[in-house]
């Protein structure tokens, strides 16, 4: 027959044991969901130095002053001594 003092050490070590398991469950937990978070993180940087890519690009184009005209003329802006036409359909008035 084992000693009551023997019960009790019994006792504690199966509650530190299952105490040790929670907390490496819960490490476990939070460590799959900071491997979530920085492949989330990695995929944003990723997208953001895309759209930097893109934009120092438009910027060089920027630079250039055909590109720049050609902008604008797709604006509908003209030279002062041009005439901007416009494109109707045939038949069709310009004030549809």
């Amino acid at each position: 027959m084992e000693k009551p003092i023997y019960r009790l050490l019994h006792l504690i070590f199966a509650l530190g044991t299952l105490h040790i398991l929670l907390l490496m469950a819960l490490e476990v937990q939070r460590n799959v969901q900071l491997r979530n978070q920085i492949a989330q993180v990695e995929f944003r940087l990723v997208q953001l130095e895309r759209h930097n890519q893109k934009l120092s690009e438009e910027l060089q184009l920027a630079a250039d002053p055909r590109y720049r005209e050609g902008l604008i003329r797709q604006m509908g802006y003209v030279h002062k001594d041009e005439l901007l036409l416009l494109n109707t359909p045939a038949g069709g008035s310009p004030s549809n």
